[in-house]
């Protein structure tokens, strides 16, 4: 049982300052209780000397002091505050931590640029697939940049300009969005050009943040995305183009009535916007990754790791993910063991036959969609496939990328061919002939292994597939108690697997003989 069990983050940016409250359950697995955002923009009361003046150091304090009426509601086992750039760049900063830890009782931790960057890649290499690539961070006043490798950050850096900055340099003064941005890409590029490991490698980048969510999701909407979730939604160069040409046409008054866009981003995503494609092409990218954990995920991942050493690492993200999904929808660990050990001496016995021939894609769904099978039981049973898809299309899977979501949901929600094509009728086009003909395969084994585990108890003794005759199979299973649960069941699902092995079959029922 974990001992963390409620834990707050206090996020202080240059654009807004966020207490997220999160609940810690048993497998470390973290959901949010509260998440309070004010986008106070701190960035805004830099004077001239890069002091922050006293009306923003007091707007600080009135929004900590809100926050700690807040968490007294909550038993908290740890309060993480941290303060990142707008503090970090102020020249009065050592007066500003003094004023706020005197008037709070709070004391900040200031992060430097490093722990900054680092903690924003600590969540993306423990929430995504990728164990190479670039990230990108771009809060108010800083954007971080790293570059990173086998899951460990290689080179990373700071820039002193953020989505408030840019607007202030470019977008205030410039009633010309067009030419602003002109303005802006070259600025960009001259600071990305101080850094010569930021070079072209064909690799994503990954960014996280608030402004990039709101792309993304902007995107979504302009192209009506059935699925839900941003997190590994990808965007290429064209579509980043696509948004920012949306952003730039559109006055501001538009901009906050625009469905995707929070509205106190209105004035600051377009140059977010340019920043990105600044980015792109100065890396050569391959695709730009969203992924929606970020600097706070990672101070409670750290924090978590240091309780339970090993509980997020980017080796074991997908396993991880469905760990947690079995313990959040009390999945029957024991139902899965089994099925996953039926699915095994099945397949074995096709191979021996030539009868099949799964390759390390297939093995991989057959092994998550044994996990996950008909997990939307946890809401209702009789309703199951259908709860199944549309939690498993509507939660963001860490590990996994949206096609490869919509698989697991059509393998784990599997029941017959006519609710497949209804799930699939929203998402035509994003599987080929080919994968959609290997995703029902593993669904239709599936549901034919569930039979075959309907006791939960009963044991496969022996099992033998051989041809009988022409055109016919027959598959021999002993048992160790009498199967009659399985074999009614089994009879009613046969069709499952004639489906796979492209012929009739017979099914030979036995209990184990005592000797």
């Amino acid at each position: 049982m974990s001992k963390l069990q409620q834990v707050a983050v206090i996020d202080i940016g240059s654009n807004t300052v966020r207490l997220v409250i999160y609940r810690i359950n048993q497998v470390y697995d973290f959901h949010e209780l509260q998440n309070v955002k004010l986008p106070i923009r701190l960035y805004q009361y830099l004077d001239k000397k890069n002091q922050l003046q006293k009306k923003g150091i007091d707007s600080l304090i009135e929004v900590i002091r809100l926050f700690q009426t807040i968490m007294k509601h909550y038993q908290l086992d740890d309060v993480i505050p941290v303060a990142t750039a707008v503090i970090r760049q102020a020249e009065n900063q050592e007066d500003i931590l003094k004023t706020v830890k005197e008037k709070t009782g709070m004391a900040l931790r200031l992060l430097s640029d490093e722990e900054e960057a680092r903690y924003g890649q600590y969540a993306i290499a423990r929430s995504t697939q990728f164990n190479e690539g670039y990230t990108i961070d771009m809060g108010g006043g800083s954007t971080e940049v790293t570059y990173f490798k086998n899951g460990v950050i290689q080179q990373y850096h700071s820039f002193h300009f953020g989505v408030v900055t840019l607007k202030s340099l470019f977008y205030d003064a410039e009633s010309d969005n067009q030419k602003a941005n002109e303005k802006a890409r070259s600025y960009i590029q001259k600071q990305f050009d101080t850094q010569d490991w930021l070079k072209k490698r064909n690799l994503p980048v990954i960014s996280i943040g608030g402004s990039s969510r709101n792309i993304a999701s902007v995107h979504q909407r302009l192209h009506d995305y059935p699925m839900a979730g941003s997190h590994e939604y990808k965007m290429h160069l064209d579509d980043l183009k696509e948004t920012a040409s949306l952003f730039t046409r559109l006055t501001f008054s538009e901009m906050q009535d625009l469905d995707g866009l929070s509205r106190d981003r209105a004035d600051i995503i377009l140059p977010a916007n340019v920043n990105y494609i600044a980015l792109y092409e100065a890396m050569g990218a391959s695709e730009l990754i969203f992924c929606h954990l970020g600097l706070r995920e990672g101070l409670l991942m750290e924090r978590i790791n240091r309780e339970q050493n090993g509980t997020y690492t980017p080796n074991n993200v997908r396993q991880g993910t469905l760990d947690r999904l079995a313990a959040l929808y009390l999945v029957d660990t024991k139902a899965v063991e089994q099925r996953q050990k039926i699915a095994n001496q099945l397949l074995a016995q096709l191979a021996k036959g030539n009868l099949f021939f799964p390759n390390r894609t297939t093995n991989n769904y057959l092994k998550y969609g044994t996990s996950l099978y008909h997990i939307g039981a946890y809401v209702d049973e009789d309703d199951s496939s259908m709860h199944s898809f549309y939690l498993l299309t509507n939660s963001n899977l860490n590990g996994f990328s949206h096609k490869e979501r919509l698989a697991l949901a059509l393998i784990a929600s599997y029941k017959n061919k006519s609710l497949f094509n209804q799930f699939l009728s929203q998402y035509l086009g994003w599987l080929s002939d080919e994968e959609l003909q290997s995703v029902r395969e593993i669904g239709s084994l599936l549901k034919f292994c569930d039979s075959l585990a309907i006791t939960k108890v009963n044991e496969i003794i022996e099992i033998d597939l051989k041809k009988a005759k022409k055109n016919l199979l027959e598959l021999k299973i002993v048992w160790k108690y009498p199967p009659l649960a399985e074999y009614y069941r089994a009879m009613r699902q046969k069709k499952n697997l004639e489906y796979v092995l492209g012929t009739n079959l017979t099914i030979d029922f036995q209990q184990e003989t005592k000797r």
